[in-house]
Parts: structure tokens; C-alpha cells; sequence
């Protein structure tokens, strides 16, 4: 991503409101608590599964 284009989303973020920055972040902490278990059971499509 550009510089550009992580201001555009920092301005979009602070204008959340209240509750929706917390359920951003309960859906960043779940993607984040997920990833090392999806990294190890799926392939992207940039990367193969390895079996």
C-alpha cells in the first residue's frame, strides 16, 4: 500500500465511531489469533500447500 493510500484508511479509522472501532478491533484480534492456524492448514495462492 501507498502512503497515500494507509492515510486515507488512518482518517477512515479515526472516524469510526466508538463501537465500531471496538468491533474492529475484536475482528483484527480474531484474524490475528487465527493466522497462525490458517497459515498451517491452507495455501494462498501465492503459496502451495505443503503436505
Amino acid at each position: 500500500m501507498t502512503a497515500a493510500q494507509w492515510q486515507e484508511v488512518l482518517c477512515r479509522v479515526r472516524n469510526l465511531s466508538a463501537a465500531d472501532k471496538d468491533r474492529l478491533l475484536t475482528y483484527l484480534h480474531t484474524l490475528h489469533d487465527a493466522a497462525p492456524r490458517l497459515s498451517n492448514t491452507e495455501g494462498t495462492p501465492d503459496t502451495p500447500k505443503v503436505l
